[in-house]
Parts: C-alpha cells; structure tokens; sequence
C-alpha cells in the first residue's frame, strides 16, 4: 500500500512547502521519522484529565521522539513515540476534509499552507457521529516548517472550555532510512 495523501490533497500547497516539511510527508509505503523534543503540560486539573485521556506525553526538557506514519485504509495511521509514551491517531479524508481520529473523537481539520509552515488547526469534530460543540473543541496552535534544513514541529493544545494549555510538544525530526520507502 502507497501512501501520497497529504501531496495529493494540498496539491500546489503542498510544492510551497519547504524541501524537510515535503519530506516529512511523503510517506510512500511508510516512513519513520526520528529526532528529539520537549513537551510542556498544563497543570489545571482539567487540562491534564484531557491530555490523560489522549495519552499525550509527561513533561520534558528533552526527550527522544519517533513518528511512524503507515498508510491503512486510503489514510495514514500516525504512531508518535516521546521516550516512553506512545500515542496515535488516524488521518483521512473525507468528503474534502482531512480529518484526525483519536479513538471515538474526530476532528476536522483546517490544514493549509501559509509562511512556508503547514499548519493544522482544528475546526470541528465528532464523537463517532455526533457533532460537537463548537466550545467542546480544543483550541489547536500546530504547525510544521524548517529550520536548519530540519523538519520542526510546534503543536500547542489548550482544552475545551478553559482554553488552559493541555500540552505542548516542539522539536525536530528526520526521516530514517530501512523503513518502507
């Protein structure tokens, strides 16, 4: 199975890109992208029952971080790993939308090009088939872009209601040979 979704559903976009970000997407038969980062946790106990729930990773300065994209089913099944916690989700289109499936939650998101960054912000979402709330969602700052001819990534997640900062995750990766491509 070959995987081109993210090429294919930016188009011209996706060519704005720089030459690391394009690399970090271009996921063939699978691709394995390792390097390192940090991640900050919100301490209310709201946000942290949330990034519980999602199993985002604990605090850290520094930390080893490894994201395996598969492609599965016409999307891509995305594994990150910082140290030990793992965490997944699942990316596809549907009806011309990217969409991010966490277990039962799916979001909607508003991938675009803009200041050579990719950015992902999240513009509604679902529990299986019901509709949520526009306050239900969580407020996304996430994006992807180059730096030091590296691949970097800066996602911010505040919860739902509050807007308190749930997790924080910033580093850099590069792709790893010996897995698909």
């Amino acid at each position: 199975m070959h995987s081109d979704l993210f090429p294919r559903y930016l188009g011209d976009e996706f060519r704005a890109l720089p030459d690391a970000v394009q690399a970090g997407h271009r996921v063939g038969d699978g691709l394995l992208l390792e390097g390192e980062g940090k991640v900050t946790r919100g301490s209310s106990l709201w946000a942290r029952l949330i990034a519980g729930l999602f199993r985002f990773p604990p605090a850290t300065e520094r930390t080893p971080v490894s994201v395996r994209m598969v492609p599965r089913h016409g999307g891509e099944l995305w594994e990150r790993q910082f140290g030990k916690q793992v965490f997944r989700s699942y990316l596809k289109v549907v009806d011309g939308r990217m969409t991010e499936r966490f277990g039962p939650l799916t979001f909607t998101l508003g991938l675009h090009v803009a200041e050579e960054r990719l950015h992902f912000p999240v513009r509604s979402g679902r529990s299986g088939p019901v509709p949520l709330p526009r306050w239900l969602l969580p407020i996304s700052n996430a994006s992807e872009y180059q730096k030091d001819g590296k691949f970097h990534f800066d996602v911010a997640l505040h919860a739902p209601i509050t807007g308190a900062l749930m997790v924080h995750y910033q580093g850099w990766l590069e792709p790893r040979s010996g897995f698909g491509n």
